[in-house]
């Protein structure tokens, strides 16, 4: 599947494990890498619904459209999807911090 970033930042740290540990800790860096390793390995949106370890479920209400892979804990990793064959990586974020 390919891949989009909604910022640079983002797109920075699917370089490697160490520029995402720097910008989201250890542990989210590397699920965060291991995620997009999946993404990319995926050919088609779909195929994402049978892989449960990713907890892939559509957001509700003013997020309609988005959707949420876990990452470690609440943290998830926020996509939308673009084309059947294109995602767009839109954030991390503790979905309980706010």
């Amino acid at each position: 599947m390919n891949i989009e970033y909604s910022s640079n930042r983002l797109a920075r740290a699917s370089v490697s494990i160490s520029e995402a540990s720097r910008l989201f800790g250890v542990p989210i860096g590397r699920k965060y890498i291991q995620r997009l390793a999946v993404l990319r390995a995926t050919d088609k949106f779909t195929q994402l619904y049978g892989l449960q370890a990713l907890r892939l479920h559509p957001l509700k209400g003013n997020r309609t459209g988005q959707y949420a892979l876990a990452l470690t804990g609440n943290y998830r990793l926020i996509i939308e999807k673009v084309r059947d064959d294109t995602v767009r990586i839109l954030d991390v974020e503790d979905y309980h911090g706010d």
